[in-house]
Order: C-alpha cells, then structure tokens, then sequence
C-alpha cells in the first residue's frame, strides 16, 4: 500500500501552455489520419526529431503535446507512426477535458491519449479529490484501472512529516469508471487518521463529478427511553432526470418499524413534493392518549403550478393521524398545522385569488369539533387606469364561507372601493389622502351573543366610510461624518362608530398587535370581520441617523388619539381608551459585527412596559452569539395570560475547523427552561464531525422529558452517519 505524500508534487509544477511557438504537421511520417480521424496534433519542445526509418517522432526538453481536448507535457515524448502510441516520461502531466489532472513518472497511451499504461499514477479530480496508485491501465477513454490505489478528498497537512489525509480508502484495486461516474474499490480498507478501522470486499460510491444517483445513504441508529434502540437505512432512488425519492425505513425495538418516504417531481408546469411517513406501533397501547391508535401517520405535501401566462394553482397538505405522532418521532415540532388548495390569476397589478383551507389543531386543548372548515376564500383586487382627483382608485371583493361542526357558522362578501392620493410641496412637505366606501353582507348561524345565547340565522348588512389624511415633514441634516433624519407624522381618520354586530362572529382577526407597524394603518385589524371606526389621530415621529461607515440607528414613537373610546378593541390591546398606550422601536446597528432591535409598549399611564421584545447579535472575533427577550401581557391572548421568555444561544470558533456552540430557551413566567443544547463540531473539505447534547422539558400526553446525545459524521461523497443515545427522561416537569 502507499500514502498520499505525493499531494506535496500537485500543484508545484506550474504550466502556461503556449503552442503558437511550434506547430508541427507531419505530412508524410506522421499525419492527421494516422492518429485519429479529424484529429490535429499541436506540439512544442526544445527539441525535436524525427526518424524516417522507425517512423518515430521524438520530443525532448519541455515538451508539451495536444491532442483534441486532452493536453500533456513532460521531459521527453517518443511518438510511432506505425503503432499510434505515445511514450511520455519525465515529470508527466496530463490535462483531462473533464478537468481532472494526472500526474506520472511515464505513461504510454495510445488512441488520442485515451488508452494505455501510466506508472506511479496520481490523479488531482476536477473538485480537488486525489486518487494515487502504483500502476493504472487505461482503456475506451473512460475506465482506469489503479493498482494497489488511494482515494482520499482529504488535503494532506503543509507540516514536514504529516502526509497522511484524516481519512482515505485503500484498495487492491481502484475502478474509476467515468461513464457511469463511480468509483469501485476491491478488497479496500477505510482508515481514519491513519488507522484502519474497517475492511470490506467490495465498494463504490459516486465519482466528484456526480449530482444524483440511486444507493443507500448513509445509516443511523442509536438508543431511546421511549423508542428503543432503532436502525435507518434511507435509500436514495434516482427514478428519472425530473424525479427522484428517499425512502428510509426505522426500525425501534419499543414501536416496530417506522416507515418515511420523500418523494419530488419537477414537470414542464411545475413542481411536486410529498412527505410520507406512516407506522404500526408495536407498543402496548396508552390507554386516553394518542399511543393508543393501531396506526399513526402524516402527510406533508406542495405543488406550484402554472396554467398559462396569468394562471396558477397549488396546493399545501399538513396532515398527521393524531395530536403526537409528528413531536413524538422527531418528524417535526408543529402544533398547528394548515393545509390549502389555491388557483390564482395575476395581471399587472390585479390580483384575483380562491383558496380553500383546513386547520388541525394538536394540542389538548385544540376542539376538532369547533375547529374552521373555510372553502372558498376569494379575493379580487383591481386597480383602475388613470387618475381620478389627482389619486388612484381600487377596487377589492372578498367572498367566504366558514362552516364548523359545532358553533359559529359564517357567510360574507365584502367590496371595497378605495382612493389615495399623495402631493409634496416646495417646502418638502408630503400630504397624503386616502378615502374608501365598504359594504359587507353577512349570513351567521350559532354565533354566542354578549348574553350568552346562542343566535338563530340572521343576515346582516352594513357600510364602513372611511376618509383620512396625512401630514409628513422629512428633515435631513448633515453633520461631520453622519446624516440625520427626522420626521414627525400627524394622520386624521374619521368614520362612524358603527358597523360591528354581536351577530358576525370574530374569526379573522383575533390575532391582534398594537406596534409600530400599524400605527399609522386605517385599520389595525388584520381581517375583515373587525372593523375600526369612530375619529382618531396617529401621531408619531422617526429618527435616523447614518454614519460614513455604514453604521445607523433609528427610532420610531407613537400614540393613538380618540374623541371617544372604541369598544371593539379589547381592554388589553391598549387601544380602547381615548388615549392609546405609547409604541416604539428602536434600532441600533453600529457595525456589521453589532445590532439590537427593541420593540415595546408603554402603559399611557405609569410607563410600565405592556410588551418589550429585544433581539441582539454580535459577533467578537471567533465569538459570536445572539440573544432574544419578549414580554406580552394579555393583549395577544387573554387565555395565554401573560408570558415573558428567554432564548440565548452562543458560537465560538476555536481553530479553523473547530466550533462550540449552545443555546438556551427559557420560560419566565413559569419558571421552566424549554430546551438546553450544547454542540461540538469539526468541519474541513472532506469531513464534517459533530458532538451534541440537548435536553427537551416538553410533556403532552405520550410525549415525556428527554436528554439525548447526537453523534454525527458525514464524509464527502460517501455521506455519512448520525448516533443517537437517549439518557432517558427527565425528572423535571
């Protein structure tokens, strides 16, 4: 066997190839036709020779020869009319179209350089891989054949004495097939730092040229507290250039067989991806939990597709069996899953869409029964040419139907006739106004009314008038290295304070969020089935500031002014009294290596903060770490209450190849932390190794507290390998 330590050679000798200084045709001794049909031959050398009654060409000294694509140089070549082969030796160099490089001592090739014997082989891949042996044979062009081989895409160390790649294959004989774009190898050895951890008879995996192709993937296994020990064998099937699947097969020594298939297919319309996962447990069942069921499964799923110029349709499936089997089996962490089909036509600036939608709900507290069927959701927006009083006009229908098992059933159709226009001044000022004209009709059935009856079908009618402007005064000033901003905005809304009616039922916008971003919107409902009237001022400024260096920082504050409350909003939004509790953000990015973002509300009141997120990354040198605070009091969820959290995580580059790194998420206001992890990893070009531990405090039904070890390897073009040991479950709650 032999070591890589000829990869200190690649790379030293350097070639300009230059042939305009000597082209040689051999009419009469050696021609075109003799060597290959259409074949030309550029040659250069110090010297050259040519003897009539052997008919061999001689080239000594520098000597570099081309033949069609493939380019070779050495000390010396011989060249022989009568056999067509090419004798090179001396520091032999030969340039493959395909971009690999092969090095030798000498080499005799035949067929435009295609066939032959090469001595002492070392072949530099197109991506840099080396492959060394201390003979290889060459035939049709594309199948090398190298004796007592090494295949390693490790570089070797630049230390004197350090030759050995972190991990090679060794092999009685190497099979490098370009055709089919695979390497074989024959009674190989896989050594890892030198040492020889695994032998087997027969192996192949694909070539560095190689994008996709049918095998088996790298496997897993390892141990649970609550699956066993388990073993995966994913297999990759390449079915055809525009399709292909992944099917891996679990098998859990508590559960049985767990079995994920991940199928993609790309059409001349579009593309399709399905996500199978399905099982039979073999665990006794848990009486009351979701670990009872003979079978559980889900199904994840999209496609985009384009009908013509204007027309597409897709669609979204998230489907699982029951509350669990996602979080349970490591396939996801969702808790709320949707799934939708759409058809949509765009044109310019209209817009028409029609979806429909299905929500599964999968936490214990989620009701199947009250859960919303919505089909079909329409949306219409057209935007008229030309101008009408200086402004643009638009017009925008919706159309819905809301069916439940058990509670509020709902129809509507709502149209919207919009107008805005926008002028500024010589002063530089920027007047904005906007008016709009909505009629809603809807039709409701067992919607729960402030006295807790329940309603009999009604159809109910009403007209939401809007009209409001908006003053803005942008002043820039620049000051030594920096430009400043300031802008003070004053906008004035009225509308009547009608239109809402215990009778349409609150689907759409329940989730509400007073901030900086809807401050100055005429409507902080997200949908249509709120609707904010009565008159109001929004008032507010920003500021900015922007240095030469690319560094900034902004502000942006604000508040609400009612001529009378608005009893749509809840008591805890902060936007129900006459004055609207304060809302900011502030933004600080002093260097790329730097930045914080603060989002808050102040209570109008005492200034106590309402809600306060603050996210913050920096990056020191190898060190660098991101840190994450939110608070929220009832306004988002009066049945959530009031939540405060923690995430931190943290990265430390210790070398080049070395990482450690951890995170953190942590519960507030309970006093529980959600998750720890903590990683160790190396990665270079040939490897990548990594060491991790994570704890999980979630519990919800069969799902219990877990600590766990993750040991991963992947090698490049062999794939790679993951353990997993569970420590079992955690006694906190």
């Amino acid at each position: 066997m032999i070591v890589l330590s000829w990869l200190h050679f690649i790379g030293a000798r350097h070639c300009a190839w230059f042939f305009a200084t000597i082209l040689l045709f051999i009419s009469n001794s050696v021609s075109a036709a003799d060597i290959e049909p259409g074949g030309d031959v550029l040659m250069q050398a110090d010297e050259l020779s040519y003897d009539q009654e052997t008919q061999t060409v001689t080239a000594t000294g520098d000597v570099e020869v081309a033949y069609g694509d493939r380019i070779m140089t050495a000390d010396k070549m011989t060249y022989n009319e009568a056999t067509g082969v090419v004798v090179a030796t001396g520091n032999v160099v030969l340039l493959e179209p395909s971009g690999d490089v092969i090095f030798a001592e000498r080499a005799e090739l035949a067929d435009e350089l295609r066939d032959g014997v090469v001595d002492t082989l070392q072949v530099l891949m197109a991506d840099k891989s080396r492959l060394a042996g201390t003979e290889a044979q060459r035939r049709n062009g594309n199948v090398t054949t190298v004796y007592k081989g090494v295949f390693s895409p490790c570089e070797v160390c630049a230390e004197e004495g350090k030759t050995t790649p972190l991990w090679q294959i060794k092999a009685f004989r190497v099979i490098h097939n370009q055709e089919e774009q695979r390497i074989i190898y024959e009674d190989a050895f896989f050594e890892l730092f030198g040492i020889p951890i695994a032998y087997v008879p027969f192996f192949s995996h694909p070539d560095p040229t190689i994008e996709r192709q049918s095998g088996f993937l790298a496997p897993s296994f390892g141990n649970s507290s609550d699956l066993g020990t388990f073993l995966s064998v994913p297999y990759y099937w390449a079915i055809s250039d525009h399709i292909d699947a992944t099917i891996a097969p679990t098998y859990m020594t508590k559960e049985g067989v767990l079995f994920e298939v991940e199928y993609r297919q790309a059409l001349e319309s579009g593309s399709f991806e399905a996500d199978v996962a399905a099982i039979w447990p073999d665990a006794e069942p848990v009486a009351g939990t979701p670990a009872d069921e003979n079978f559980r499964g889900s199904l994840f799923a999209h496609g985009d597709f384009q009908i013509d110029n204007e027309w597409s349709w897709g669609f979204e499936s998230q489907l699982t069996s029951d509350d669990t089997f996602l979080r349970r089996f490591n396939i996801s962490d969702e808790t709320d899953l949707t799934s939708t089909a759409y058809v949509k036509a765009e044109n310019g600036r209209n817009l028409f869409t029609a979806e429909g939608f299905y929500f599964q709900g999968l936490l214990s507290t989620d009701n199947p029964r009250q859960t919303p069927v919505i089909a079909p959701l329409m949306n219409y927006h057209h935007e008229f040419g030309g101008q009408v009083l200086g402004g643009t006009t638009a017009l925008d229908v919706n159309a819905m139907i809301l069916n439940r098992n058990d509670g509020a059933d709902s129809r509507r159709l709502s149209v919207d006739l919009g107008w805005d226009a926008e002028t500024i001044t010589s002063t530089g000022e920027v007047y904005s106004f906007f008016a709009n004209m909505r009629g809603d009709l809807y039709h409701t059935d067992n919607v729960i009314l402030d006295n807790a009856q329940v309603s009999t079908p009604t159809t109910v009618a009403r007209a939401l008038p809007t009209v409001g402007a908006e003053w803005r005064f942008p002043l820039v000033r620049h000051g030594g290295t920096t430009r400043q901003l300031i802008e003070p905005i004053v906008q004035l809304i009225y509308a009547p304070n009608t239109g809402d009616r215990d009778e349409i039922p609150d689907e759409d916008s329940l989730s509400f969020e007073f901030d900086t971003s809807n401050l100055f919107d005429a409507s902080r409902f997200a949908g249509l089935d709120r609707w904010e009237g009565g008159s109001r001022a929004n008032v507010g400024f920003r500021a900015s500031i922007f240095g030469e260096d690319g560094g900034a920082a902004s502000l942006e504050f604000g508040q609400t002014y009612r001529l009378r409350e608005n009893n749509t909003f809840d008591s805890a939004s902060g936007l129900r009294d006459q004055e609207s509790d304060y809302v900011g953000r502030i933004s600080l990015n002093p260097s790329d290596s730097f930045s914080i973002d603060h989002r808050f509300r102040l209570d109008k009141d005492d200034f106590t903060f309402r809600r306060n997120e603050v996210d913050a990354i920096a990056i020191w040198g190898p060190l660098s770490g991101s840190m994450g605070y939110a608070f929220f009091d009832q306004s988002l969820s009066a049945a959530l209450g009031e939540r405060e959290e923690l995430t931190a995580s943290a990265a430390y580059r210790l070398t080049d190849y070395w990482t450690i790194s951890g995170s953190t998420r942590r519960d507030i206001e309970g006093s529980q932390t959600l998750n720890n992890s903590m990683n160790i990893g190396y990665a270079d070009e040939c490897m990548t190794v990594g060491l991790g531990f994570s704890q999980s405090f979630t519990r919800d039904r069969d799902i219990e507290p877990e600590n766990s070890i993750i040991f991963s390897i992947v090698l490049k073009h062999l794939g790679g390998t993951q353990f997993t040991s569970a420590l079992g479950a955690n006694s906190g709650s």
